[in-house]
């Protein structure tokens, strides 16, 4: 607008009831139109497909000879609550006249640009671009329930699923078989199901880790055994052929019964750590290794070593300016009672940061909420050197606090053997996932879907049934929203689809 617009601003408006200026005044009746009135509000309802009720904007802006750059305007839908009818809303300000639009989704193109959509059946509300829609309010999605959706026969039991993205190839799963033969199975996603892609050969494969340096992509193997008896065992690092369009052997490590691969990146450098079990002679208490790259050798070298007590995982993790290196300690030769570590790197090296005492640990998982940072464990089994062992213990879940520096006790959740935690989110609801494997007497037992309800914590809303659970994970595809598990006692692995309101 010019200077005089500006000198004679429209500040004398006052809110005006359009229903009022729309509907007639003498009392007649419109086709397909009929008032309504409901807690004291007024509106007017539909009947016919479509309807255009329109006044002058002159009644609106008396004081603007242009057409405003910005006005605002109110309006109240009702929508019925029912899953049958799936309305969408179509609201068009254009130059003279106001359109309230019924159908299905529209199209977004220049002529649609400025135009809002109302989508009844997602519940938001959307403005064209002049090539997409984006939305502006709109009700997130929720988990409804869970589906059995694919059964996923394998050649042996499974103890780990890493699945990853390969750009322009598609969702993979690669899958720790416990069988030598024929190895460990790498699916990929194929028209909303998993179908068998590659085989790689593993000795008692315990894990996978996928990890990218620069424009290479990588998967490392924790092999927990030798080819054969009485050979060093040999974990394999494996890169990704563009021109094959398959796994290749890149790089082996010795390792000593490995259970798992933790890959990271602090200050544009590539560091990859091993968790060693045990050595060959059963002792527990042993070294785990942090590699570094090089990138001149472009092989991994060792970086440092960390004193493990029967090491099952490492978890990676940065808040703010540090990195975290979290390992979950099993055993000390005599009992699961143990110590696990927090690290913090400092002077280009991990140091300890703090101890928690830790039940057999097999897994941590870190998440965070908003700004809260949590650290969850969990708890395989208490075995002491006298009494039986106890496979119904607490998992526990840390919360980080700030004034302490430490992390600090915040729920308690009964486990049965638990080995692995993953969390995911649907929309704004966060959800944890717990693997439970063994009660003491049983494979076959329920794991259980936690859900986040702030000042309660987590609390169960689904149990699904499994068999000897060794693993979760969740991801997402074009099809919809899924949760996988792993079975280390049958050849079976399965997917859940989530059913989002």
């Amino acid at each position: 607008m010019g200077s005089s617009i500006f000198s004679s601003p429209s500040s004398d408006l006052h809110p005006m009831d359009l229903l009022s200026r729309i509907l007639p005044r003498n009392g007649e009746a419109l086709a397909g139109v009929r008032m309504v009135q409901e807690g004291g509000a007024r509106g007017v309802q539909f009947f016919s497909p479509a309807q255009a009720l329109t006044f002058p904007s002159s009644q609106l802006f008396i004081n603007c000879p242009l057409f405003p750059a910005e006005f605002s305007i109110v309006a109240t839908v009702k929508v019925p609550e029912t899953r049958m009818k799936r309305n969408e809303y179509l609201f068009t300000v254009v130059k003279e006249d106001v359109h309230v639009t019924l159908g299905s989704k529209p199209a977004c193109t220049v002529a649609e640009l400025g135009q809002l959509w109302f989508d009844t059946l997602k519940r938001g509300l959307f403005l064209c671009d002049g090539a997409y829609w984006h939305s502006m309010l709109q009700e997130k999605d929720r988990l409804d329930y869970v589906d059995d959706y694919q059964d996923l026969y394998t050649t042996s039991e499974t103890l780990d699923i890493e699945l990853f993205q390969i750009p322009s190839v598609g969702l993979f799963a690669a899958m720790a078989h416990r069988a030598n033969k024929p190895g460990s199975a790498i699916y990929r996603w194929n028209q909303g199901h998993f179908q068998l892609y590659q085989n790689i050969s593993t000795f008692k494969a315990q894990a996978w880790k996928q990890f990218t340096i620069g424009r290479k992509m990588f998967l490392a193997v924790s092999n927990s055994v030798g080819q054969v008896d009485g050979e060093r065992e040999l974990s394999v690092i494996y890169r990704w052929s563009n021109k094959r369009l398959k796994f290749v052997r890149y790089q082996t490590l010795e390792t000593h019964s490995a259970r798992d691969w933790e890959s990271f990146h602090i200050n544009n450098e590539a560091f990859l750590a091993v968790a060693n079990h045990r050595t060959e002679n059963g002792n527990h208490n042993i070294d785990s290794v942090v590699y570094k790259w090089n990138p001149g050798t472009k092989t991994f070298e060792v970086n440092q070593t960390i004193s493990t007590s029967g090491a099952y995982d490492w978890e990676f993790f940065t808040i703010g300016p540090y990195h975290f290196l979290a390992v979950a300690n099993a055993f000390d030769g005599t009992s699961t009672q143990t110590d696990s570590s927090v690290y913090i790197w400092l002077g280009g090296a991990f140091q300890l940061f703090q101890t928690i005492r830790t039940f057999g640990a097999t897994d941590w998982e870190m998440f965070q909420i908003e700004n809260r940072v949590f650290l969850a464990v969990a708890n395989g089994h208490m075995l002491c050197e006298r009494g039986p062992s106890l496979y119904t213990i607490n998992s526990t879940i840390y919360e980080l606090d700030v004034t302490t520096k430490m992390f600090l006790k915040f729920q308690d959740i009964v486990t049965y053997s638990a080995v692995d935690w993953e969390f995911f989110s649907v929309g704004d609801e966060h959800f944890l996932v717990v693997a439970n494997s063994y009660d003491g007497s049983s494979y076959s037992l329920n794991s259980v879907i936690y859900r986040w309800q702030g000042y309660e914590g987590f609390v169960p809303v689904h149990r699904l049934p499994t068999i000897g659970c060794s693993d979760w994970e969740f991801f997402t595809s074009a099809e919809g929203s899924y949760l996988m598990y792993a079975s280390a006692k049958a050849p079976l692995s399965k997917v859940f689809k989530l059913r989002i309101q």
